[in-house]
């Protein structure tokens, strides 16, 4: 930027530069200053659609949108005023009133904790179990507790109840929470110690809750609780049956591991008062519970004989004496009363019977519990109301009741009893057990200001009470609730109280989601019912006498089954959203505006992708992306205003269109509008970690990034701060192998008639006697080695070691046809020139089918052919780069044209005779090669651009070009004098990702000269890595068929696996650390998102591999350094680089960043002078062949679903 192109302007009273012709927006972003912007994209043209980048400009009286203004020397701008903000909010609200969705879930909203049910579900339908606890313990840290007696809101509300049942939420929960303590239960990472501490009263759920997550922020907690066990109403108000203490006791633990301390048996205002806690603490947390029982109000409840339900409870627990009698009466209609009255069958009640003022549909206690209520023989009374409890004037003896009819629906939506007139019912009993509800008492502690119920007054945002530093919170300052409120309230309340201690008090909110409520049974007809998952319950008749749990968890298998029932409703966007990112910030209510809301129907059959129009917001982005990007126009506009709809070209599925599936629609959508579906058996959002890699597919080496959980990769995203961005649907979507289940588990070893499944050490072992046994009988080069050029350069250089030891020079890939091309010319078999300078030369030639088969190197020169390049196509049939190119040739499969554009040049005058006399030899020969060549029309335009422009450069795609052809325009950069400088020469694409690096390496023999040995009898053994040549072409399985031995390493059983005496499974690269080297020879840096499932990388296999032939190989580190001591172009490697640098071979230990443009002092010959070749053959173009296991899968996938 020059003192000429700068302007100055103010943001926010910010003083900051910018160039000439940047946006408010543009500056803004530079510095950090955050303005909302819902259709900006600054690799797209400017759009203005969303409406809520608006900002005040001084001087001007009007709103300016800040993506499409361009900022002027000396504006003063200002982005969040009353206006802005006001302006953006009815923006919001207006996108809000036609977004039809789930921001999340109905079973996460409907969650007092909001615990992410559906996340946790979908892991469990994957079989990622750790990941589900670890998930559910970032909201929960008594999962298996809960999971047990929770009522299950979530359940309630899941619309898997429209096809037949609620999915298990609870039990499955329940499940993940045993196999944590199976696993001595999952402790999350604590932050640094804060040297800050909380005291909290009161061990319950709402204190276990908040002391668990106050420690995760890194304060020291410490609880006073008056019981001497921790747990609260889960320990002394849940019996054994339904929550063993065991299993409490084994979470609370938790606890403990993580630094908090409990202190038992203290009672707040007796033993400890408020004030020292006050004194002695950062902040204290009352978190009594509802420990007294409501008042039956009426006479005589007071005597002997008539205890509250909890107390009950609570006795029982501590084996208190306790004298039941044969008749038991228990008043009350919630799970409480059952928990009572199923107890009291266990304690040998004779009779045990419930009196409930309402009928049994009007019970709020589990249906499940009212059920086996009965089963165990409780007797059930109902529409009876208790008015006196009847004594004999020790001991209350019996029970009058009024009789009771229901009228018109209450408050709750429950038909209100109304007593009838006379009519009376007098019950007997022994006991009666009182449990029609509980009340808080916290008058005791006299500094808080306590409300008439009993329960204690609180900032419901805060928790704050009345005395400064002291908060409160669960059934303290709720009343009575059931655990996951609790919980939700400690969970809530360590987050302010970490405000708090942080200096400023941060309140809770509940967040504004967008939520589906007109869906019936009818949206969801198409999908098949299946039958609910149950644990194992023990017959009532052994239940009832005894504590003993009386139901089993899930099994795993019934598990999978459950947790694959659900109906994925929350959005899969919700953690990459900008909108409901927005909506929290400006705390938009959704419903502000009331209106007609688009429901409309669209059937998802694209196999990558999911579009969802009620979702879109029609900034344009897919569709601009799609024309402006990649030169596609798959996607456009229909219609106009409010039905405005994004559709594929002429309304076709998108499959059918001129989509091709690389992505890019879903990377700009800000919304859910557009989706992928993740490489995972279930759909489920969460949260990734996320590693950057380099795609494994062809040379183009896009850095990616791949998003994983646990021990799968859920997707692959392109890098946007590196390259173009953009990817292919290989890069995008062809991951979908990294976690599929069909891999080759163990290693086999097939004998004439049978198999054997054996270790690894037992299959290289065999290996490597075999080989040797080759080696001795037939002597050097009876072993031929091909490897697909997919692996490392580490990989392929132990490959290098091994075919050493094993004496063969017959080291290759059935990826490499001819390495005659540009090596007899210049003297290296690679790109001499950088992806880079494609932006700074003025005439690209693309030769071959870029556009298709490196389709991120095409979307490289369109955009370098946007900015200043003239470009030209070459190919033998349609190619997409023809759109975009100024000039497209056809050509037929021969060499005439390239004759004819040699021929053309000389003609033209463009051939320098002396200075190419100087740096190259066999001028005359090429002369004469062409002189009879015809100088077409088309080939005299060519010859005239490329030999006046200043700068050109070659990009061939190597799969399809022949070696023939290739010669001949590294001839043509030669005789003209454009190679070897930067902007000018040749770029080689190749095939594979690490196909540089295989030839840098040496593994680079053509497959067809192994394969030429072996049909010849020379070769007698081959080891295979990751290629399948018998699958690709039956003449190769033939040959293979003659082998003594053929031993193949890969991911997935193959024609060429079928006929191998030994098949050894490796990884993939999702799993691999180590380096690929790109076809600009650009070395890029590989890393491992997820864990090898059998411990062994491709890497750890081959080393151990050479460990057995006495190669001394054991880590990457060693492999590289011994690389780069071997392999002189790689000479620099063994330096420590920055993540950042752009490193290039030929690097060397005074140059390790390596030089980017090659033949600048001469060519790689002995005289530095090229050798311009003739060519053999007649042919510009060979058939493209996929040997490469992965690459072959993928494209059958894509062909059976119709995208190749």
């Amino acid at each position: 930027m020059t003192l000429v192109d700068m302007i100055r302007v103010n943001i926010n009273s910010r003083e900051l530069t910018g160039q000439a012709g940047d946006t408010i927006l543009t500056i803004a972003l530079a510095n950090g200053i955050e303005i909302p912007n819902l259709c900006y994209d600054n690799r797209l043209k400017i759009y203005g659609a969303c409406g809520v980048c608006v900002v005040e400009v001084d001087g001007i009286p009007k709103l300016l949108r800040a993506c499409s203004t361009t900022a002027v020397d000396g504006m003063i701008i200002r982005t969040e005023t009353e206006r802005t903000q006001a302006a953006r909010k009815v923006a919001f609200e207006l996108l809000a009133s036609d977004h039809r969705g789930d921001c999340r879930p109905p079973c996460v909203t409907a969650c007092p904790a909001h615990t992410d049910c559906q996340g946790y579900v979908g892991l469990i339908a994957n079989g990622q179990y750790e990941e589900a606890i670890k998930l559910t313990k970032d909201v929960i840290a008594l999962p298996a507790s809960i999971g047990r007696i929770c009522p299950h809101p979530c359940e309630t509300e899941c619309r898997r109840q429209n096809v037949d049942s609620p999915v298990a939420i609870a039990e499955l929960k329940r499940f993940l929470g045993d196999i944590d303590i199976s696993k001595g239960t999952y402790v999350p990472a604590l932050k640094p110690q804060s040297g800050k501490k909380v005291a909290i009263i009161g061990a319950g759920p709402a204190g276990i809750s908040c002391a668990y997550f106050l420690a995760r922020y890194g304060h020291q907690v410490v609880i006073y609780e008056n019981q001497p066990y921790a747990g609260g109403m889960l320990r002394y108000g849940i019996p054994e049956y339904r929550l063993p203490k065991e299993i409490l006791d084994a979470e609370i633990n938790t606890l403990t591991k993580m630094g908090v301390e409990i202190k038992y048996n203290v009672k707040l205002g007796e033993d400890i008062s408020l004030l020292y806690l006050k004194k002695m603490y950062d902040a204290v947390f009352v978190a009594i519970g509802a420990w007294e029982s409501s008042s039956m109000g009426c006479e005589g409840q007071d005597m002997e004989g008539v205890l509250g339900g909890i107390e009950f409870l609570g006795k029982v627990t501590n084996s208190e004496p306790l004298y039941m009698g044969n008749k038991v009466i228990v008043v009350g209609g919630g799970n409480t009363a059952m928990d009572v009255a199923r107890t009291a069958v266990r304690l040998g009640a004779e009779h045990v019977q419930v009196i409930y003022r309402r009928t049994k549909d009007e019970m709020p206690a589990e249906k499940i519990e009212i059920l086996e209520a009965e089963e165990e023989g409780v007797e059930f009374t109902f529409l009876v109301a208790p008015v006196e409890i009847i004594g004999d004037g020790t001991r209350a003896k019996a029970v009058r009741c009024q009789k009771m009819a229901l009228g018109e629906p209450d408050a709750s939506g429950r038909r209100s009893p109304k007593p009838i007139p006379g009519e009376e019912v007098t019950f007997e009993a022994d006991l009666i057990l009182s449990a029609i509800g509980q009340q808080v008492n916290a008058r005791s502690i006299k500094e808080l200001d306590v409300a008439k119920r009993g329960n204690i007054n609180v900032n419901p945002n805060t928790f704050e009470t009345n005395m400064a530093g002291v908060f409160a919170g669960g059934e303290a300052a709720t009343g009575p609730k059931i655990a996951i409120a609790a919980i939700a309230q400690g969970n809530n309340a360590a987050k302010v109280i970490d405000s708090y201690l942080n200096g400023q008090i941060i309140p809770v909110s509940e967040p504004s989601y967008i939520t589906q409520t007109d869906l019936t049974a009818q949206d969801f007809v198409h999908i098949a019912k299946q039958e609910r998952q149950h644990g194992f319950v023990v017959e009532e008749q052994k239940r009832k006498i005894s504590f003993s749990a009386i139901s089993e968890t899930f099994t795993e298998e019934s598990a999978l089954k459950e947790a694959a029932k659900c109906l994925e409703c929350g959005c899969h966007d919700y953690f990459e959203c900008k909108l409901i990112n927005y909506f929290g910030k400006y705390n938009i209510n959704t419903k502000a505006i009331v209106g007609e809301v688009h429901k409309r129907e669209e059937a998802q059959t694209h196999p990558f992708i999911i579009r969802n129009p009620d979702k879109c917001i029609l900034c344009g982005q897919c569709v601009r992306a799609c024309e402006e990007r990649l030169g596609v126009t798959a996607l456009g506009l229909e219609k106009r205003g409010f039905d405005s709809k994004v559709i594929p070209e002429f309304n076709l599925p998108l499959e059918e269109s001129s989509c091709i599936s690389c992505g890019q629609c879903i990377d700009v959508c800000p919304t859910g509008a557009c989706m992928e579906k993740a490489a995972v058996p279930k759909q489920v959002p969460v949260e990734f970690d996320n590693v950057n890699s380099v795609c494994n597919y062809c040379g183009v080496g896009c850095n990616i990034i791949l998003q994983s959980k646990g021990n799968l990769v859920f997707k692959s995203l392109p890098d946007r701060t590196k390259d173009e961005g953009v990817l292919c649907v290989n890069g995008r979507f062809g991951i979908g192998f990294v976690n599929d289940q069909n891999k080759i588990k163990t290693s086999l070893v097939r004998r004439k008639d049978s198999s054997l499944e054996v270790s690894l050490e037992e299959a290289l072992t065999l290996t490597t006697k075999n080989l040797q046994l080759i080696q001795g009988q037939y002597g050097n080069d009876s072993i031929g080695i091909l490897a697909s050029p997919r692996f490392t350069n580490e990989e392929a250089f132990i490959l290098k070691k091994v075919a050493a030891k094993l004496g063969t020079t017959f080291l290759g890939t059935m990826a490499e046809k001819d390495i005659s091309g540009t090596e007899s010319v210049l003297g290296y078999n690679a790109s001499p020139n950088s992806y880079d300078e494609l932006y700074s030369t003025d005439l690209i030639i693309s030769v071959g089918n870029i556009a298709e088969n490196n389709p991120v190197m095409g979307v490289k020169i369109k955009t370098a052919a946007q900015k200043k390049a003239k470009l030209v196509s070459i190919s033998n049939g349609t190619t997409r780069m023809a759109e975009c190119a100024d000039v497209s040739l056809n050509l037929e499969n021969n060499l005439d044209f390239i004759k004819s554009l040699v021929k053309a040049l000389f003609d033209g005058g463009y051939v320098n005779q002396a200075n190419v006399e100087k740096n190259a030899v066999n001028l005359t020969n090429l002369s004469d090669y062409v002189k009879d060549a015809q100088a077409s029309e088309d080939a005299t335009k060519l010859a005239k651009m490329y030999g006046e422009a200043k700068k050109a450069i070659f990009v061939i795609d190597d799969s399809i070009v022949s070696a023939d052809a290739i010669k001949l325009l590294a001839d043509i950069a030669v005789i003209t004098g454009k190679i070897g400088k930067p902007h000018s020469g040749i770029i080689l694409m190749r095939s594979n990702c690490n196909s540089q690096g295989f030839i840098d390496m040496g593994v680079k023999v053509p497959g067809m000269q192994i394969i030429e040995q072996i049909n010849a009898g020379k070769i007698k053994a081959a080891l295979i890595v990751g290629e399948d040549p018998a699958g690709t072409d039956p003449t190769l399985a033939e040959a293979l068929k003659k082998l003594d031995f053929v031993v193949t390493l890969d991911l997935f059983e193959t024609a060429t696996t079928a006929i191998s005496n030994i098949v050894i499974p490796i990884g993939s690269f999702a799993e691999s650390a180590g380096t690929f080297t790109r076809s600009d020879r650009k070395i890029q840096t590989i890393n491992p998102a997820i864990q090898p499932v059998n411990q062994n990388t491709v890497f750890s296999t081959l080393a151990k591999l050479g460990q057995y032939l006495d190669i001394k190989i054991e880590t990457i580190k060693q492999a590289t350094l011994m690389l780069s001591s071997e392999v002189p172009e790689y000479s620099g490697l063994y330096l420590p680089q920055s993540p950042d640098a752009a490193i290039y071979t030929p690097n060397s230990r005074s140059n390790p960043c390596g030089y980017q443009v090659l033949c600048t002092d001469g060519y790689n010959k002995a005289d530095k002078k090229a050798v311009l070749c003739i060519p053999e053959g007649n042919k510009m173009f060979v058939d493209k062949q996929v040997f490469d296991t992965i690459q072959k899968k993928f494209h059958v996938y894509l062909t059976e679903n119709g995208l190749k």
